[in-house]
């Protein structure tokens, strides 16, 4: 199957409602598998509207941190860095 995409690069000012120019909230954690810390690549979406707001990569200990936030909620998608297993969501995530 072949498909015809055009993609259309707009600016989406409703990203100044989430994201802040001050350091703002802040999500962070540590990524383990089997209890082991993994570094992976990850992404946080807008709970509300499922737009993606922001990316990161973990240092080699698994830790992350999202900051320059607003209060709302948000869920985050971790990414296999071998893509051995499904990515994992985590929703509800409200950052502090």
């Amino acid at each position: 199957m072949r498909l015809n995409l055009n993609v259309i690069s707009i600016h989406n000012s409703d990203n100044d409602s989430v994201l802040t120019k001050n350091k703002g909230l802040t999500i962070k954690g540590v990524i383990k598998e089997r209890g082991m810390s993994i570094p992976c690549r990850l992404r946080l979406f807008e709970k509300t509207s499922g737009r993606m707001v922001a990316e990161v990569a973990t240092d080699q200990n698994g830790f992350y941190e999202f900051d320059h936030l607003a209060e709302t909620k948000f869920f985050i998608v971790a990414h296999h860095p071998t893509s051995e297993f499904n990515a994992v969501i985590q929703d509800n995530v409200v950052p502090k």
